[in-house]
């Protein structure tokens, strides 16, 4: 009888030189991927934000062909249809309980709160700010302004009167809401900041817009930035910039009065080089007649 000798079985596993490797290539792609799944998910974010502005500029439009050609006031001395709610504060008589903002106006046509949300804000809230966070102010602002993602241009929605469409000259072309985390904004312009306008009537909020620390600094609510809320410190320019533009990677989704939405650079909306003296391609300026000397800071 023949004897067969010992045979090694073959040991078909990874050597630990070759799982090092493996992990190494895993690793390698995971961090060139990663940050494309994030680009895509904040893409994705932007889309559905853009799309809560369309379906905003659409309700604009609406209201203003139901009110005989004139959009709606940023908000009108009104009862809040939230104001039972204890999120909202201040009495009958002062306070965010007497104010009906935008977003309330236009519910008939929205039917729909959440588009106020946009998904790119962390601290997104509409009608009631259940955490306070926003609360500048006292207990008579909780929950002011209605929501904290889109700002209303101070230069064509006015409080408690609405402004007929034939004044802004230009609609397709004249800003009307933004990304922000506060309900009003202003641009920065290429001078000290924004000026009251030549084709404005208003005299008192001319010199409002050219004096007032708080205009002069709206610019810093565009985008996931802030000015004025006393439970959290003013950004500083550079901040300001840094957060705007966190928004959607340096865009920001804007409303045009023509009721169109469109992704805009943040630099191009903060340094509006029509806002001068003269100037007649605002981009901010409904009356397209630039500033007024008399009211520049």
């Amino acid at each position: 009888m023949t004897i067969q000798p010992n045979r090694r079985v073959a040991n078909n596993g990874f050597t630990l030189i070759e799982l090092l490797v493996v992990i190494a290539i895993i690793a390698i792609l995971a961090a060139i991927l990663f940050p494309v799944f994030a680009q895509a998910r904040a893409k994705a974010r932007q889309a559905a934000c853009l799309s809560n502005t369309k379906q905003i500029g659409l309700a604009l439009i609406q209201y203003s062909t139901d009110y005989d050609e004139t959009y709606p006031g940023y908000r009108f001395r009104i009862p809040n249809p939230f104001a039972a709610d204890p999120l909202v504060g201040g009495s009958a008589t002062a306070g965010s309980k007497r104010e009906n903002f935008l977003n309330h106006t236009l519910y008939p046509y929205t039917k729909n709160y959440d588009i106020w949300r946009c998904p790119s804000n962390s601290n997104a809230w509409v009608n009631l700010d259940a955490e306070f966070v926003n609360n500048d102010l006292g207990k008579n602002f909780l929950s002011y302004g209605g929501q904290n993602s889109y700002g209303a241009s101070q230069y064509v929605f006015k409080a408690g009167v609405g402004r007929p469409e034939a004044e802004v000259v230009e609609p397709a072309n004249t800003v009307g809401l933004i990304d922000a985390s506060y309900y009003n904004v202003l641009p920065k312009g290429p001078a000290n900041g924004p000026c009251g306008l030549i084709g404005e009537s208003d005299v008192a909020l001319k010199n409002t817009i050219k004096t007032s620390g708080d205009y002069q600094n709206y610019w810093k609510n565009f985008g996931n930035s802030y000015w004025g809320f006393t439970d959290r410190p003013n950004p500083s320019n550079q901040q300001a910039d840094k957060r705007s533009k966190e928004r959607h990677n340096e865009f920001l989704n804007v409303i045009w009065m023509d009721g169109h939405a469109k992704a805009t650079r943040h630099e191009t909306l903060k340094n509006d080089p029509g806002l001068v003296v003269g100037g007649t391609t605002s981009i901010w300026d409904p009356y397209k007649k630039g500033c007024d000397p008399a009211y520049v800071p």
